[in-house]
């Protein structure tokens, strides 16, 4: 049986980040936005949920296929994954991320399946 590559599928942890950063859906909305569409990537629909008494989790349903966002602001760390099939290249996101999240603390795995 042929098999072909389906896509990439990038994880991404940052640590050390803010309370506020990780606790604010407008902030990582916003950054995750302008992350998505900086890889060339189309958001076709989002869900966004704060929990009580804090936390955040972001999904981006996408042409290319999703990009989902956790919070743990009490301890100052973020995962993501972006699966995108195509051409487009999910490090651009996940540089963005790290980038606007002022953390010199992460980690980056890629999985191609």
């Amino acid at each position: 049986m042929k098999r072909f590559e389906m896509g990439k599928h990038l994880l991404l942890e940052v640590y050390d980040c803010t309370f506020e950063q990780l606790n604010s859906t407008h902030f990582l909305r916003n950054i995750f936005t302008k992350a998505i569409l900086k890889s060339e990537m189309t958001i076709l629909n989002e869900y966004t949920h704060k929990f009580s008494p804090y936390g955040v989790s972001i999904l981006f349903a996408l042409a290319e296929s999703h990009v989902s966002c956790h919070t743990w602001p009490e301890d100052g760390c973020l995962s993501a994954d972006f699966f995108t099939c195509g051409q487009n290249d999910p490090k651009i996101a996940a540089k963005y991320i790290i980038e606007n999240l002022y953390s010199e603390e992460y980690r980056i795995r890629v999985v191609k399946r």
